[in-house]
């Protein structure tokens, strides 16, 4: 049994999905043939700087202009974010790639994915039921095509949009969004402080810039180094280069002190160590949160799917939002000097989070698979047969 499992690295929360769907793919079916492959990894150059670029020069730059054609991709339903030539031009490898893997089920976990196997199955390269995984609380139109097989959302609102643009109703499944195995796991805190060089109780405030769009954590960890309120910063830049460089120009004076990382593969350990995350509003990034059971203040958000993202937990009661960086600072402080307000937030995002998702979505993607080469194995009989 082969599972495709196709996104495309805008940020690293499509990509941190995708690893997660993989891994439990692999745990219940120990013996499938399982490949993650990134559409933007491959792709043509040309195809990158004009797919992608725009992109993110209109988040740093001009986020005024994405909202407004966020809106229009919603307001006059849009079909595609690329015509279907520049995909199958920008991204050849992909499609290469479709066809001599012969999935049986294609997970599709970002649009443009849903859109590269939509086109590989009009041009008869694969027969594949595509899944389609949606990462964020929010969707848009582009995802309903009739070549979808099944769409899994964060929540009953996301499939009720779906729904209003025309995917059938018994095709959508409310699993949540799926996270790492590791954030379910529980971390010893102490041994986290310790590696930080925290040995006092003082409280651990984890920032993170998100992998996408303008981020003002350097902002945001000055404002709190101002402060002089005794705590811990621990900053985590990621692959964002330029927060990384402004963050290690910061200085820091006691009470504060501040660690600044790059990119972290303990960050399940680091929630489970703070107090309080001050992050944007990445559909995983909000699930981890809720799996650590930790409160979050919101900066940032990115026009569209973020501020849905940001707008559903803390109507959930676990997180704040917050506007520039001394209001996020100063809600930061409010909620290091109200544990029992952090404990109600901590409480809501437990029961916010779906710990369950990458299971109930791995299920799914097994069944489709299934199914489809069952059906695969019966033409085969019949065609020897014959």
């Amino acid at each position: 049994m082969n599972v495709l499992v196709l996104t495309l690295s805008f940020g690293s929360g499509h990509v941190r999905a995708s690893q997660a769907v993989a891994n439990e793919v692999v745990a219940q079916a120990p013996t499938a043939n399982v490949r993650v492959v990134d559409a933007l990894a491959d792709a043509h150059p040309l195809f990158r700087m004009c797919y992608e670029w725009p992109y993110w020069l209109m988040l740093r730059h001009a986020p005024s202009i994405w909202n407004r054609l966020n809106s229009a991709r919603h307001e006059q339903m849009h079909e595609s974010t690329a015509p279907g030539w520049a995909f199958r031009v920008g991204c050849r490898k992909v499609f290469q790639a479709i066809e001599t893997f012969r999935p049986d089920v294609i997970v599709a976990v970002e649009v443009a994915a849903c859109e590269i196997s939509a086109i590989a199955t009009q041009a008869k390269i694969t027969r594949a039921p595509i899944l389609c995984v949606i990462t964020d609380y929010e969707a848009e139109p582009i995802w309903v095509k009739p070549e979808v097989s099944a769409f899994t959302v964060a929540d009953e609102s996301g499939r009720t949009e779906l729904i209003d643009w025309g995917a059938p109703a018994d095709s959508i499944f409310v699993t949540g969004i799926p996270i790492d195995a590791s954030f379910s796991e529980r971390c010893d805190g102490k041994a986290t402080r310790l590696r930080y060089g925290i040995t006092d109780n003082l409280p651990v405030v984890v920032l993170m810039g998100g992998g996408m769009g303008p981020s003002r954590m350097d902002q945001v960890t000055n404002a709190l180094a101002n402060s002089n309120t005794p705590l811990h910063m621990i900053a985590i830049a990621g692959r964002d280069r330029r927060a990384h460089r402004r963050l290690r120009k910061l200085r820091v004076e006691p009470p504060s002190t501040l660690s600044v990382l790059g990119w972290a593969d303990n960050v399940p350990a680091l929630m489970e160590a703070a107090d309080v995350l001050v992050t944007k509003p990445g559909g995983l990034t909000t699930l981890e949160a809720a799996a650590a059971s930790l409160p979050v203040v919101f900066f940032d958000p990115i026009p569209g799917a973020e501020f849905i993202n940001a707008k559903r937990m803390v109507d959930a009661g676990a997180a704040v939002l917050t506007g520039g960086a001394q209001q996020t600072a100063h809600a930061v402080l409010s909620l290091l000097e109200d544990e029992t307000r952090r404990h109600a937030m901590a409480v809501s995002a437990k029961s916010f989070a779906r710990p369950n998702a990458r299971r109930d979505i791995a299920a799914l993607a097994l069944e489709l698979a299934n199914a489809s080469w069952s059906v695969a194995a019966e033409n085969e009989r019949a065609r020897r047969v014959a």
